[in-house]
This record gives C-alpha cells, structure tokens and sequence, in this order.
C-alpha cells in the first residue's frame, strides 16, 4: 500500500514524502516533532493502528489534515474515524484518482491546483 501511494502522489508531483513502517515509527516521528502537511494514513498497520495514530496526533492539538485509507467502510468505522478527528476516509479498494481527488480537497486546490493523474506512471 506504501508503494501504491508514494505512486499515485509523485504521479501529481508530490515527491517529498516521508513513510513509516508501522504506527509506533509514524507516531514517533510527531513525538520527536517532525513537522507535515498531511498524514495519509492506512487503518490496520502493525503496533498501533492508524487510528490510534490519529488520536494521538488530535490529542497533541495538532490539526494536520489525515486522510484514513482503510477496507473499513462500515457506517460504523466512518463514525469512529469521524469522532476521532479525520479530515477524510477512503475506502479499500479505491482509485488513484479518489486518493488524488482527496488530497487536493484537503489543500482546497492549493497544492495541486491543475493536478493530473497519469496512469502511465504507476508501477504495480
């Protein structure tokens, strides 16, 4: 899914991203005070869930925007996701072109504002 992302993000230009190998490691990095824009986070990763990880970001004060990507689309994990903070949630399987979509209404278009996906990049 780390591979998939990191795709679908430099597709659009965006080339500077930092990846975590679980929770614990994304977590750390806030705790040592790595600064982000956004946080696209998977909902079931090893140590501490993606959702935990968003806790604790919302229970520091820090607004970043978080995109949860998860297979979870019960009503009931939308509500969970929902209360805990998340700017937004897209569900498993989806499109590169949600993922894109997603973050530039997170930017409001101001990160990507003529952004394209070119299917032709990615590499599965």
């Amino acid at each position: 899914m780390l591979a998939l992302i990191e795709s679908i993000l430099n597709s659009v230009s965006i080339e500077k991203i930092t990846k975590a190998r679980d929770g614990i490691q994304a977590w750390r990095s806030f705790e040592e005070g790595a600064q982000y824009d956004l946080v696209i986070c998977d909902w079931i990763m090893p140590s501490m869930s993606g959702l935990e990880v968003l806790k604790n970001i919302r229970a520091g004060r820090s607004a970043i925007p978080f995109i949860l990507v998860t297979a979870r689309d019960t009503e009931e994990a939308v509500k969970r996701a929902t209360d805990c903070g998340v700017t937004a949630f897209i569900a498993k399987p989806f499109a590169p072109e949600q993922l894109v979509s997603e973050v530039v209404k997170v930017f409001q278009g101001d990160l990507l504002p003529n952004a394209e996906v070119n299917a032709e990049y990615w590499d599965f």
